[in-house]
């Protein structure tokens, strides 16, 4: 795994000499993952939609091959249509690329309105465990796959908190 790590920081470092692969939007899928609303209250089984996008063109053994998730931060997601590079780096490592939408935001609505009371699940700690569970998810047939977490601005500092909160879930953000 730090081989991995190391050589996914090195094409990151050597981006002028990645094979131009600029995955495409139109080869992202729309779909749909049943999470917790709250992830802390285990009397509760109350779940809600969250949306992701996958790309699973570059991988070439679904079994084996990495993950690049990018989180998308506080506004409606949608796949890359100018955010090419984190995907460049996952295309040349034969990754499943992933882009999930954060909780609250686009149509991943947890709460039937926007009530101060449905805000209560609103938050970064909340947010972060629905990405654990859907990496949890997404890794169930082979648990130490090397995932690498990215994001800009928030969705970066999320990336890193999941990172540091997470470990034996994301190898790198």
């Amino acid at each position: 795994m730090k081989a991995f790590v190391t050589s996914a920081l090195a094409a990151g470092a050597l981006a002028w000499e990645l094979p131009t692969v600029v995955p495409s939007s139109e080869n992202f899928t729309e779909a749909w993952f049943e999470n917790q609303i709250d992830h802390w209250n285990f009397q509760s089984n109350d779940t809600y939609l969250q949306r992701y996008w996958y790309d699973n063109q570059y991988c070439e053994d679904l079994d084996s091959c990495p993950i690049f998730l990018y989180i998308c931060g506080e506004y409606t997601c949608s796949p890359p249509e100018d955010r090419h590079f984190p995907f460049m780096v996952g295309a040349h490592f034969g990754a499943r690329l992933f882009v999930i939408e954060h909780r609250y935001y686009g149509a991943s609505q947890p709460m039937p309105d926007w009530s101060v009371e449905s805000y209560q699940y609103l938050n970064s700690q909340q947010a972060l465990a629905d990405f654990a569970r859907f990496l949890a998810e997404m890794n169930e047939d082979n648990a130490t796959r090397p995932t690498v977490v990215i994001g800009g601005s928030y969705p970066g500092a999320m990336s890193a908190w999941f990172r540091d909160k997470y470990p034996h879930l994301a190898v790198a953000s």
